[in-house]
């Protein structure tokens, strides 16, 4: 009898020692199943209805799927697909994914957007309608929602298909470009270029997009989010920023193409950039919102967060002075949030530039003297024609030393400084607003400086400065931006056109027009009160310095 009991025992032993191992084995797989990394990657270049094929797509997605096979990804590459096998290729990945997987979906090809979504083209499509993008494109948001729904808990979007697309110009009167993602939570997504811009195919092995991203992923200890943003930099460097890629991220933990991944613990109190001499780490632009503030150097402007959102663009046709180069009025969709500079940039933030880059502004400068406009020498933003302390808004710049200073602030900072496009600088001057300016529909000198001997709305005449004051001078409007009204005007990045006939509905920048011109915005000390109104534009030659332009810098923000 005892025999036979500590055999049950020694049987029951055994159970349990099999039961524990067949559950740490199946708690094994499981992890090993939340923890798949897939890949799909699609290169198209076989295009019948192209002139010529595309030179780069399809050894750009050998050369990503070999290093993300390097990195531990389960990668199915595919070349030149039509509908119906791009079709299966997406099916079978989307068949792949488990509870906890990490996705990644690279495409390098051909697209279109259609009302602001993007659709990626097989080699296939036959497309004379925008009905026809739709029946033979891959939604690119519907692919993303799929991965979401199947329970993928990291979704990594590549996109390299912003091209001048040969089926657009059978229904469209201008490229339209890309449309922004609007991605699920836990989505990190970059494209080649920003949202409505084209880029200019290359014949060279890679393209400029792939190139930087297959030198970012071999480098060791980075984030993915810091990856995607050197690759930004590196792009936009390597293009003379003509081409500046757009990243997205809804990422709510650190993830690393190397595998570790970290869920954040940043209290909201980090929101804002306390040291002033560091830049924004890629969990507080997160946790930025509308109106936050941050510094990331000691001589860098301080930029505000600038929330997405709609308004309706220029001048209605009752407003009084009003030009025809304002309209016609539309509404304009602000895509994402982004950073702009509180105030105008003074002459001791542009002073540290040059200081350290020994950058040459020139000696040559419009100024306003002895009552005549002439380009005089001995000119410069030293030395506009008029008193200035280091507060005052830099002036006699012109748009290529804008762009200059922008690219040095990029360098310093890691971070990609620009300038606003038209649509961006209007939507943050009104910051909701509809009136000729942001208080309302008069002007006084008390709010504004302008030429106080003209009137505008009811107002009354006031002083006549004849030169700048400092750059936090009169109150902000409700966003925190100070003299989007009046002192001097600001660069922004748009080509000249001479309306908004053919001008894009979002914050894209208009890369079409007379490009040796670029819109000013905001009005000037010697401007009278009529050209102070949110909605008046201008433009001068990129290479005119005058004393009475400056800039206002703008930041791309991952949000």
């Amino acid at each position: 009898m005892r025999g036979m009991q500590t055999g049950t025992f020694m049987q029951r032993i055994g159970l349990l020692c099999l039961a524990f191992i067949s559950a740490v084995i199946a708690v094994s797989a499981l992890a090993q199943q939340r923890e798949a990394r897939l890949a799909l990657i699609i290169g198209n270049a076989a295009y019948p209805d192209a002139s010529t094929p595309l030179t780069s797509t399809i050894e750009d997605a050998r050369s990503v799927a070999q290093e993300f096979r390097r990195l531990g990804f389960d990668v199915d590459l595919k070349e030149n697909l039509g509908k119906s096998d791009m079709q299966r290729a997406i099916d079978a990945l989307t068949g792949k994914i488990s509870s906890g997987s990490t996705v990644l979906f690279y495409f390098a090809g051909y697209g279109l957007q259609v009302a602001r979504q993007t659709y990626l083209m097989p080699t296939n499509a036959q497309v004379w309608t925008e009905a026809d993008v739709r029946r033979d494109g891959t939604n690119l948001e519907e692919l993303v929602a799929g991965f979401h729904r199947k329970g993928a808990k990291v979704k990594i979007v590549l996109i390299d298909a912003a091209r001048r697309n040969p089926f657009e110009r059978r229904f469209r009167t201008a490229p339209a470009g890309l449309a922004a993602l609007e991605a699920p939570d836990n989505t990190l997504a970059m494209f080649s270029a920003a949202p409505g811009k084209l880029i200019v195919e290359r014949s060279s092995a890679n393209s400029p997009f792939a190139s930087e991203l297959l030198k970012e992923l071999r480098s060791p200890n980075t984030t993915a989010d810091e990856l995607f943003n050197r690759v930004r930099i590196g792009v936009s460097r390597a293009s003379n920023n003509e081409q500046i890629p757009w990243v997205s991220s809804s990422l709510i933990a650190e993830f690393s193409f190397g595998g570790s991944s970290k869920t954040s613990t940043t209290d909201t109190q980090t929101r804002v950039a306390g040291s002033g001499n560091t830049s924004l780490t890629q969990e507080r632009e997160w946790l930025l919102k509308s109106k936050d503030t941050f510094k990331e150097c000691a001589d860098c402007p301080e930029m505000v967060l600038v929330p997405a959102g709609e308004f309706m663009m220029g001048s209605p046709d009752s407003e009084a002075e009003r030009y025809a180069q304002e309209g016609p009025q539309r509404r304009v969709k602000i895509t994402r949030s982004f950073a702009l500079g509180k105030l105008k940039v003074t002459r001791d933030q542009f002073e540290a530039f040059v200081r350290e880059t020994n950058y040459s502004t020139g000696d040559r400068c419009y100024t306003i003297e002895g009552g005549r406009v002439e380009e005089r020498a001995g000119r410069s933003f030293r030395n506009p024609g008029f008193a200035q302390e280091g507060n005052h808004p830099a002036v006699c710049l012109n748009w290529d030393d804008a762009r200059a200073y922008l690219a040095w602030l990029t360098k310093k900072t890691g971070k990609l400084y620009r300038l606003p496009s038209e649509s961006e600088w209007e939507y943050a001057a009104r910051a909701g607003t509809t009136t000729p300016f942001w208080w309302g529909a008069s002007i006084a000198t008390d709010q504004a400086n302008y030429d106080g001997s003209t009137v505008y709305g009811g107002g009354s005449k006031g002083d006549n400065r004849q030169k700048t004051v400092p750059a936090d001078n009169f109150k902000p409007n409700a966003w925190g931006l100070y003299q989007v009204h009046g002192n001097a005007f600001e660069w922004v990045e748009d080509c000249w056109n001479d309306s908004y006939s053919n001008a894009p509905a979002d914050d894209s920048v208009m890369l079409s027009g007379n490009c040796t011109r670029h819109a000013r915005r905001a009005g000037a000390w010697n401007y009278p009160a009529a050209t102070l109104r949110s909605a008046y534009r201008d433009s001068r030659p990129a290479t005119t310095r005058a004393s009475n332009t400056g800039l206002r810098v703008a930041r791309t923000v991952s949000q």
